[in-house]
């Protein structure tokens, strides 16, 4: 009705002339008038396109991150997600290294310096998110990762990503046991939450899948944001007979890196492909995890209306998947990976993921 509004004076003006117009009798003058509205139309039109524009249901974004966008991991994929949305015109900002103490305060803060949607970068932001969403329902809330426990009802301006990060932790832990020559290889995590353990807990089953003999040691070193912890936890490892280390921390496992560097012991990286940080052939593979891909897609959702609620992509959806082995890894040991990570796809093996510690 607004768009109506706006248009009226043109196109009365535009009638106006062919009423004029065509009281002269010719039918030049007709066809002059007939431009005249044709031309009013297209005008009124374009301003409704105008408006439709500046209404879109998101202008400005805002993201949460449990680290900093240097990790070359975790953060820094979401960071060139938002980069992505700045291109596109945008309003963005973010906060690094948003512990528990301050998750809630940050929420509220975005929304009131008038975010319209707002991400928390992980799981550990889930219940804070679901406290400060009932309080703004003209935002859009997102969270990475899987719902809070319980029963209540989830507020409909929320929607959570619990992607199948277990899946590519299952194939790297079948590829692991297939690559030990010790027969003992290790797992790194951050934090203690639903992701991380669903991910220490598939690597774990996947590695027995491979070898039932193998023998896994797993440590959740409680933060993802400390190389120095990483170096020395990888270290640990290696002096217990470890010879392949996946790492799923972030700047934590970048330390991690570094001792599987100095020690020529196989690493598998998380998130990007991050070969290049070792030496050639070191980095058996990475899980990848397309983080741009997760925070931009929902820009389209709610744009069709679609927003609110769960989705679980995995592999099958591109969202999680596997880069490129090293030359390390022999032929056939790729067949045989390659096999199990189709199998996730075509669904011919299911998962079911353990969150226990």
């Amino acid at each position: 009705m607004r768009d109506l509004k706006k248009a009226l004076p043109v196109l009365m003006a535009a009638s106006v002339m062919m009423a004029a117009l065509s009281a002269c009798g010719g039918s030049e003058a007709e066809t002059e008038a007939e431009a005249a509205v044709t031309e009013a139309a297209a005008e009124a039109g374009e301003a409704e396109a105008s408006d439709e524009a500046s209404e879109k249901a998101v202008d400005s974004i805002a993201i949460l991150l449990p680290g900093y966008i240097t990790d070359q991991s975790w953060n820094q994929g979401a960071y060139e997600g938002l980069l992505t949305l700045e291109e596109q015109g945008y309003e963005i900002a973010y906060t690094e290294d948003v512990q528990s103490a301050d998750m809630e305060s940050t929420f509220r803060t975005y929304c009131e310096d008038g975010y319209d949607f707002i991400i928390g970068h992980g799981v550990q932001y889930g219940d804070a998110c679901v406290r400060v969403a009932e309080d703004y329902p003209d935002r859009y809330f997102f969270i990475t990762g899987n719902p809070p426990a319980g029963d209540e009802e989830l507020p409909g301006n929320i929607a959570f990503y619990d992607y199948k990060e277990y899946e590519g932790a299952y194939v790297c832990g079948y590829l692991a046991a297939l690559m030990s020559e010790s027969g003992v290889i290790g797992y790194i995590g951050g934090g203690d939450n639903t992701t991380q353990c669903s991910d220490k807990n598939a690597y774990v089953e996947g590695a027995l899948a491979a070898d039932p003999d193998i023998d896994v040691r797993t440590v959740i070193t409680g933060t993802f944001n400390d190389s120095s912890i990483g170096k020395e936890t990888a270290l640990a490892m290696i002096e217990q007979g470890v010879d392949v280390i996946l790492q799923t921390c972030d700047e934590t496992g970048l330390g991690a890196f570094e001792a599987c560097n100095e020690q020529g012991v196989y690493c598998i990286g998380y998130t990007s492909d991050q070969a290049s940080f070792v030496d050639e052939g070191l980095c058996l593979t990475s899980l990848l995890v397309s983080v741009p891909t997760m925070i931009t897609s929902q820009i389209d959702i709610i744009d069709a209306g679609e927003f609110g609620g769960l989705e679980n992509p995995g592999l099958a959806e591109g969202v999680i998947g596997i880069a490129p082995y090293s030359s390390a890894v022999p032929e056939d040991v790729i067949e045989q990976v390659e096999a199990v990570k189709q199998s996730l796809i075509d669904g011919s093996l299911v998962l079911t993921p353990d969150y226990t510690n």
